[in-house]
């Protein structure tokens, strides 16, 4: 991937044609009161919210962000119908795309595209990140395609915009929750469902950790057969493999307390990593080193001290 330069898109002007406005409260009495006092009883709200906290689940996030969630809204209703899910095709090894993935990323692709004329990276349509290092976006459709096909709702729907070699944006729609996570480099991260937006932070409490062995062949395969087994004979967590980078989602709300994968690029991992860093965790690849754009493979913890047994665990030369 190309390195990318500094391109103020926050504050390039432009209209968000959002196909599905966020829905307000309907409160009747406020709209009586309204249209009887419409200044006073309009303020008198805006204060008695304030106080209690309430604001719509999307204010104060960038407009790129506002696209990213229309467009994984979007997604998650074309994956829920299952519409060519039947319709099944083998990529490399076991690996596998169903009609419905490439209908999801055909739709994401013109949604961000529609509102933004950055290009887009996919899973299953591919693409490049731009020459002249302009912003890009990162698409998985269906994170979890086997899960997906089985009739699973353990998959998710991936979107990450990259500015300077960096994920800025992140949203992931999870079909199990009906959760739509977001995260802004440097803001945080939240979970928005039914109209509600709540802070999302990691939480080491349930001791479960997910080893995924990805794609990983050869020496790096054995690693995660290795730090599998470590962690199984250490028993002193629960150990989980759930075939999606849905777990990254998982760990930014405390579900689950660390994240191994072996093997998978930034399409399928770009937005879950900032969602999890945004949320408190310790991020790195494999090897301890900082997690970027070009890594291949995540360490994700809930606490730094779980992340170094883990690291230890993933050494072959114990």
């Amino acid at each position: 991937m190309a390195t990318a330069i500094s391109i103020p898109v926050a504050h390039t002007p432009f209209i968000v044609p959002s196909r599905r406005s966020v829905p307000r409260r309907h409160d009747p009495a406020r709209a009586r009161g309204r249209e009887q006092t419409p200044s006073t009883v309009h303020f008198a709200h805006a204060v008695a919210d304030l106080e209690c906290g309430m604001t719509r689940p999307t204010d104060g996030f960038r407009p790129e962000t506002l696209v990213a969630i229309d467009a994984v809204e979007r997604a998650l209703e074309l994956a829920r119908h299952r519409v060519g899910a039947a319709d099944i095709t083998a990529k490399d090894g076991r690996d596998l795309v169903t009609a419905t993935d490439v209908a999801v990323e055909d739709a994401v692709r013109g949604i961000v595209r529609d509102a933004l004329s950055f290009r887009v990276v996919g899973e299953e349509r591919g693409g490049e990140a731009p020459a002249d290092g302009s912003p890009y976006w990162l698409v998985d459709p269906i994170c979890g395609t086997r899960n997906f096909a089985s009739g699973m709702p353990l998959y998710s729907v991936n979107l990450a915009l990259v500015e300077e070699d960096q994920v800025t944006v992140a949203v992931v729609g999870d079909p199990s929750t009906a959760e739509i996570h977001v995260a802004e480099r440097g803001r945080g991260a939240w979970a928005l469902k039914d109209g509600a937006r709540r802070k999302l932070g990691t939480s080491g409490e349930s001791r479960t950790i997910v080893v995924e062995d990805g794609r990983s062949t050869g020496a790096r395969r054995e690693r995660a057969a290795h730090l599998t087994a470590a962690a199984i004979r250490a028993d002193r967590w629960h150990v989980r493999s759930l075939g999606t980078t849905l777990a990254l989602s998982y760990l930014a709300a405390g579900r689950i307390s660390a994240y191994v994968l072996f093997w998978a690029s930034a399409i399928h991992t770009g937005a879950g990593t900032l969602l999890a860093t945004e949320a408190g965790g310790t991020l790195s690849d494999i090897d301890g080193r900082p997690w970027t754009i070009h890594s291949d493979s995540v360490v994700v913890s809930a606490n730094a001290s779980l992340h170094q047994e883990l690291l230890d665990l993933a050494r072959c030369d114990r």
